[in-house]
C-alpha cells in the first residue's frame, strides 16, 4: 500500500512537471510569435517612413507621378547615394540618363544630403562636375551646410575651386552656427584651402561664428600651426579678438598645450592676454581660507 501511494505521488509529480513544461513551451511560443509580430510591424513602419520621406524629397522636383509609376524608385535612391558617395562616375551617368531628376533628390537617413554634398564630402571631383552640369542650382545649401562647406572642411581644394567658379556667392554661405567655409577649413587644419578661400574673399577672415569665434580661434584651439601662421600674417590685429567667453586665440592655444602655436604669437607690451579671473579668484580664496584657519587654530586669542 505504501508503494502504491509512492507511485501515485510519483505519477502526480511527473504529471505536474509535464504540465509545467507544456505551459512553458506554450509561453515561449507565444513570446516568439509576439516578437516576430513586433519585428514585422517595426519593419513595415520603417519602410513606410522611408517611402514617405522619399516621397517628400521628390515633391520639390515634381516627380510624384514618376515615383508612383516606378516601383524601383527606392532602389534608384540607394544606387544614386552609393554612386555619388563612392565616386563611380559611370554609374552616376547611367542613373542620371535614366532619371535626370535624381540629381536634386535628398536622401532620408543621410541628414537629407544631396548627391552633390556626398560627392563633395568624399572628394569626387568628376561626379561633382557631372551634377553641376545637369543641375546648376544643386550647389545651394541643403540642411544648413552647402557642398562648399563640406569640400572645404575635408580639404578638397579642386572641388572648392570648381564650386566657387560655378557660383561665387557660395563663399558667403554660413551654417546654422554661422560658420563659413573658412571657419571649417581652419578648424580642420587645411592650410591650402584656407589660402584659396582668402584669396577669393579676404574679408572672410573678419567674420565670426555664433560663439564669436574667428578662424584664428578655431585653428589655435586645434593646434594647426601652419593655418595659425597664415591667418596671423594676413591679419595681425586678430590677436585681440575675443570669443563669447572673453578668450583670445592665444589663450585657447595655451590652455590646450599647443606650444608651437603659442610661439607664433608676438609677446609685445600691446599683446592682449585673456586671464581666467574665476580661477584666479578661486586660488586667492583658497589661500585666504587656509591662512585664516591657521590663525584661528594656533592663535585663538
Amino acid at each position: 500500500m505504501f508503494c502504491s501511494g509512492c507511485c501515485d505521488v510519483s505519477r502526480g509529480w511527473k504529471s505536474s512537471r509535464a504540465r509545467k513544461e507544456e505551459r512553458r513551451e506554450k509561453r515561449e511560443e507565444r513570446e516568439e510569435r509576439e516578437e516576430r509580430r513586433k519585428e514585422r510591424r517595426e519593419r513595415e513602419a520603417r519602410e513606410e517612413r522611408g517611402k514617405r520621406d522619399f516621397r517628400t524629397c521628390f515633391v520639390h522636383v515634381g516627380w510624384m507621378k514618376s515615383l508612383a509609376e516606378n516601383k524601383d524608385a527606392s532602389q534608384l535612391q540607394i544606387d544614386m547615394l552609393e554612386a555619388a558617395r563612392t565616386g563611380h562616375e559611370d554609374s552616376v551617368a547611367r542613373l542620371l540618363a535614366l532619371h535626370p531628376l535624381l540629381v536634386d533628390v535628398c536622401f532620408p537617413g543621410e541628414k537629407r544630403q544631396t548627391p552633390l554634398n556626398l560627392a563633395a564630402t568624399n572628394g569626387h571631383d568628376g561626379v561633382v562636375a557631372q551634377l553641376l552640369a545637369l543641375s546648376p542650382q544643386s550647389s545651394d545649401a541643403r540642411d544648413c551646410r552647402s557642398a562648399l562647406h563640406l569640400a572645404a572642411m575635408n580639404g578638397h581644394d579642386k572641388i572648392v575651386a570648381r564650386l566657387l567658379a560655378h557660383k561665387p556667392t557660395l563663399i558667403d554661405a554660413v551654417t546654422s552656427f554661422k560658420m563659413t567655409a573658412l571657419h571649417l577649413a581652419a578648424w580642420k587644419g587645411h592650410e591650402s584651402t584656407v589660402v584659396q578661400l582668402l584669396s577669393h574673399s579676404p574679408g572672410l577672415i573678419d567674420l565670426k561664428t555664433a560663439s564669436n569665434n574667428t578662424a584664428l580661434h578655431l585653428a589655435a584651439s586645434e593646434g594647426h600651426v601652419k593655418v595659425v601662421a597664415e591667418l596671423l600674417a594676413r591679419r595681425p590685429s586678430s590677436l585681440a579678438d575675443e570669443d563669447r567667453m572673453g578668450q583670445t586665440a592665444l589663450f585657447r592655444a595655451a590652455s590646450r598645450g599647443h606650444e608651437e602655436v603659442v610661439d607664433l604669437f608676438p609677446l609685445t607690451t600691446d599683446q592682449v592676454f585673456c586671464v581666467d579671473l574665476s580661477a584666479f579668484c578661486f586660488l586667492f580664496l583658497f589661500v585666504f581660507f587656509f591662512v585664516f584657519l591657521f590663525f584661528v587654530l594656533f592663535f585663538p586669542n
